[in-house]
């Protein structure tokens, strides 16, 4: 009996209490409303404006094995971009940070970390969100991120694009070095030795150096003919040798210029970086503190605590005088 009547007791014990103590609890429970809601007002508690951007990584070169929406949080995340933000929107006199005390910029970076999140969504996207008292700033932070963002991974890409077109002019300059060498042996070949096109002479002179044989005008009575046969002997096979090689060597200078002018036109686009899904805009509402939720939390948590002390108050007297 004892197990089925301790409950009800206890039951009746806290109906008791709440019948004695009714007024008192409803005179701290519209306490606790009014000091909340004065506390949680502007004049205590700074409201803070929420800027939201969602935006999706594109045009990026790959690095190791990043995915495009890693790399873009490590370029959010740099160092050049939050100094930029630090310089464009006066960050220290903005959050009030006294810069002659002590770890000014420790302060303003736990400030910044606190104010402005950089996180990857599930969708692969990356979401910007900035929280401040001025719901113009928080939206124009925003917005500079995404800004600074595009000019950060743009700059990164040129810095890369450049080596490139250097690389590339290098071997422009060496492939054009060896086609001039070529060109002036050849020409000296041409000058000197008479040999234009060597396949085309030799069948020519072969047909007229062996007939004249027969005939017996060739030989050592033929001083023309025995030099032109002596020329080709000497540097026949080094200009069949220097055509075919500039042949291949000119190929290869035409393969490389046109990479070189595709490279050089990617030099100097002007590309983005990140398609915007959400756009930021200024708030019309401040976002914290939440003061309905904030009145609400501190009523209960007064009105819980002031409930327990009456308990145990009452549970003690209950205890001396019995």
């Amino acid at each position: 009996m004892k197990m089925e009547t301790t409950p009800r007791f206890d039951m009746l014990f806290l109906f008791d209490l709440l019948k004695k103590y009714y007024k008192h609890l409803i005179v701290i429970g519209i306490t606790s409303v009014i000091l909340s809601a004065v506390f949680s007002s502007e004049y205590f508690i700074t409201p803070m404006y929420k800027a939201e951007a969602i935006v999706y990584p594109q045009n990026l070169i790959p690095y190791s094995t990043e995915s495009p929406t890693e790399q873009m949080l490590q370029l959010l995340e740099s160092t050049d971009i939050r100094d930029a933000l630090i310089e464009d929107f006066d960050l220290y006199n903005h959050y009030d940070i006294d810069t002659s005390q002590k770890y000014p910029l420790t302060m303003l970076h736990s400030q910044m970390r606190e104010n402005i999140q950089i996180d990857k969504t599930k969708f692969e996207s990356v979401e910007i969100t900035v929280m401040d008292r001025d719901p113009v700033i928080a939206s124009q932070i925003a917005d500079s991120l995404v800004e600074k963002f595009n000019l950060k991974a743009r700059t990164l890409q040129r810095e890369k694009t450049a080596e490139v077109v250097t690389i590339l002019k290098n071997q422009l300059d060496f492939y054009k070095h060896q086609m001039d060498s070529m060109e002036s042996t050849l020409k000296d070949i041409r000058v000197n030795y008479e040999i234009l096109d060597f396949e085309e002479q030799m069948n020519s002179f072969s047909r007229v150096y062996y007939t004249a044989m027969k005939e017996g005008k060739a030989g050592s009575g033929n001083h023309k003919l025995d030099k032109v046969m002596t020329n080709m002997k000497e540097k026949g096979g080094e200009a069949i040798s220097l055509k075919e090689h500039l042949w291949r060597t000119r190929g290869t200078y035409n393969d490389v210029k046109v990479m070189y002018e595709d490279v050089l036109k990617d030099l100097t686009k002007e590309l983005t970086y990140s398609n915007i899904v959400t756009r930021p805009v200024p708030a019309e509402r401040k976002s914290y503190p939440v003061r309905s939720l904030m009145v609400l939390g501190f009523t209960l948590s007064v009105l819980l605590f002031s409930m327990i002390v009456i308990i145990v108050t009452e549970s003690y007297k209950r205890i001396n005088t019995g």
